[in-house]
């Protein structure tokens, strides 16, 4: 090792100066190296106390070359450094929503870059300038990037933490003054989510409230999101950021730490302007049946087998129809069936044919020519119309051509002054409430009479029917009858039961097996509700009513799998009931401060019941029991197996009202 002595204490030479400075310049970058070169400074210092020696070990690495520090001004070199990458991070982007080119910053200079593990699918590095663009196709839990660039002089990496969040669009129409709850499902294995999941909603404009509900379902996660009743009336678009927590303080963020949530929200009011036409192409819904006569079918469930999506729920049309309203206006006869693309009404002493495309009339027949000229609501079934018209001596059952409207049977019956409702179609002949004292018709395909069973006097009901039998109930007893033959095979009296106007409004709904409900729903009318009504379940194997409830039950009830759906008006609420024993299993309140009563009967879909209220139609999800779309417009309610939810309004006898029709898929 090469040493070399100061000859001058106490002072400094240049050599000394020079070597002294150019070894701190580069001793200061290389700390901890072993050093190549090494000299020993002896620098006398005097002092107080004497004299001592300081020996000062500078360290010199290899690029000092040692003939710089002999005189004679000498010079060094440096290896260009390796090229150093950086890259804003975190960055969070939204599936199937276009990225803006990510530019790394780079010191050094760089040729080609490459990254591990592999970027979410549809984002790309360019392995020549290290940007990433591209569009992600699907959500992506947060995870880290190691991207290496490399240079002449070697190669570096940097960390780049990513994350695709899901994106998902909610569409809803909601009526002023009352909010509704759309609900979001992740698929916990493709977005990361596990263990407690809370969340809360951050809407910089206003529409969402901030507490969003989690439950865990069947390896999802379904978000509830809630609008706030506050909003203004119409249109708003927005996105919601719903971020997602392992904590219910909401603190720890989850590896899919969001959801984007762009939204469509139209408020509307019952003075509003119509949200106008949306003619879409008709198309079936796989499940559907045709809404063949009161309550869609011969059981009278009111229960489609479909799942709907608010979401694609639109306006289509509303046009003006006759109204069609009996006793004191309490009940509502202009009810809509379908068929083949066309729906069918009655009103103003005819039976119309229209298109389901456009509400466009394609046919009309009149029964003005009868001496005592009526209509009741029509039944199809096989491309034919089945409508009970005419009072007194002049009461027919008609069969029309369901396509061109010639007539192809007219048979005779009997009646008084009553309404009916529409006729049901069996699978042995069609059956209708008539009689000059009360009674049921029955009528072959062909308008031959089968029978004429008698039955308490009451107007406005039909029976129900399957393959073995037909169920009447007139309030005084449920009368089961052969379907061919008209014999009584059982009748179960009904205890609860006091005769008030003659007015049933409504039909016997059949449940599982040997199972049938039924309600005067008429007296739920009386006195403002006040003598109210009892829904009765009549149990076919023991031959009795084995529960009722009390309450003011205006409407028929749907049943799907064990539950009956049903509206009560006091408590206004609409109520989910055990087919076993009656016990209330859920309910709901409609939302409006407006809202007094029901006037609609309930229609059951797989996920949503709806039921219209006297001021709004609204659709409540089945297992959230709140209400994920409204509309303000209320009446009878009728789902086509083409899509369509008609919603037909009600007015003053000899008026007309309004039908609107919503596209639901």
């Amino acid at each position: 090792m090469g040493q070399w002595h100061n000859p001058h204490p106490g002072r400094r030479s240049g050599r000394e100066n020079r070597c002294r400075g150019d070894c701190q310049t580069v001793a200061a970058g290389v700390q901890g190296k072993r050093p190549d070169v090494v000299f020993t400074y002896t620098i006398n210092e005097t002092g107080r106390a004497g004299v001592k020696a300081v020996s000062l070990w500078v360290v010199v690495i290899c690029t000092v070359i040692l003939a710089g520090c002999s005189g004679g001004g000498g010079s060094s070199s440096r290896d260009s450094a390796a090229p150093q990458a950086s890259y804003a991070s975190p960055q969070v982007y939204g599936e199937k929503q276009p990225i803006s080119s990510l530019v790394p910053t780079i010191t050094g200079t760089a040729t080609s870059y490459s990254v591990t593990p592999s970027l979410p699918a549809g984002l790309v590095l360019d392995a020549t300038t290290g940007s990433i663009s591209g569009t992600p196709v699907a959500a992506a839990k947060t995870a880290d990037y190691t991207i290496r660039v490399t240079g002449p002089s070697g190669s570096t990496t940097t960390n780049l933490s990513l994350t695709v969040v899901p994106v998902v669009s909610v569409s809803r129409m909601v009526v002023a003054s009352t909010s509704v709850a759309p609900l979001v499902t992740l698929n916990a294995a493709s977005t990361g989510l596990s263990g407690n999941v809370y969340a809360k909603a951050i809407d910089p404009d206003g529409v969402f409230s901030v507490p969003v509900t989690v439950n865990a379902s069947a390896g999802n996660y379904v978000l509830e999101l809630s609008t706030l009743s506050s909003v203004s009336t119409g249109l708003h678009t927005g996105q919601v950021v719903v971020n997602l927590y392992t904590d219910a303080a909401c603190t720890r963020p989850q590896k899919m730490p969001s959801v984007w949530v762009n939204y469509t929200v139209n408020v509307l009011d019952s003075g509003g302007a119509w949200p106008g036409n949306h003619l879409t192409a008709l198309s079936s819904i796989q499940g559907a049946s045709e809404w063949a006569t009161f309550q869609g079918n011969a059981a009278h469930t009111g229960y489609v087998p479909v799942r709907l999506d608010p979401n694609q729920f639109s306006t289509r049309w509303q046009i003006s129809v006759p109204a069609l309203l009996y006793y004191n206006s309490w009940c509502n006869l202009a009810t809509v069936t379908t068929e083949g693309g066309n729906f069918y009404m009655a009103g103003n002493d005819a039976v119309t044919a229209r298109s389901e495309y456009d509400g466009s009339t394609l046919w009309s027949y009149s029964f003005s020519g009868l001496p005592n000229p009526s209509v009741n609501p029509p039944a199809v079934s096989n491309g034919v119309v089945y409508v009970a018209a005419g009072q007194q001596s002049s009461t027919y059952m008609y069969a029309l051509d369901a396509m061109t409207g010639s007539k192809l049977f007219q048979s005779a019956m009997s009646s008084q002054w009553e309404h009916y409702l529409a006729p049901t179609v069996g699978s042995s002949g069609v059956y209708t409430n008539a009689g000059t004292y009360g009674g049921l018709y029955a009528f072959n395909f062909q308008g031959d009479r089968l029978y004429f069973a008698g039955a308490e006097q009451q107007s406005a009901w039909t029976p129900a029917v399957d393959a073995n039998s037909v169920y009447v109930y007139t309030g005084d007893a449920l009368r089961v009858f052969d379907p061919v033959l008209g014999t009584l095979k059982t009748s179960i009296t009904d205890t609860t039961f006091t005769n008030y106007i003659y007015l049933i409004n409504g039909s016997a709904v059949l449940g599982a097996a040997n199972s049938v409900f039924a309600a005067v729903y008429g007296n739920s009318n009386l006195n403002g509700g006040d003598i109210g009504n009892s829904l009765v379940h009549f149990n076919l194997v023991s031959n009795t009513v084995d529960w009722s409830v009390r309450g003011v039950y205006p409407s028929t009830p749907a049943y799907d799998s064990g539950v009956i759906y049903v509206a009560n008006n006091n408590p206004l609420r609409l109520e989910a009931r055990s087919e076993a024993d009656g016990k209330l299993i859920w309910s709901c309140t409609p939302p409006a401060s407006g809202d007094t009563r029901f006037v609609s009967e309930v229609l059951l879909t797989k996920d949503a019941v709806i039921v219209s209220t006297n001021l709004s139609t609204y659709a409540i999800d089945r297992s959230t029991h709140h209400v994920v779309w409204s509309y303000p417009s209320a009446g009878n309610l009728v789902l086509s197996p083409r899509g369509i939810l008609y919603i037909e309004g009600y007015s003053a006898q000899g008026s007309t009202t309004t039908l609107t029709a919503i596209n639901v898929h």
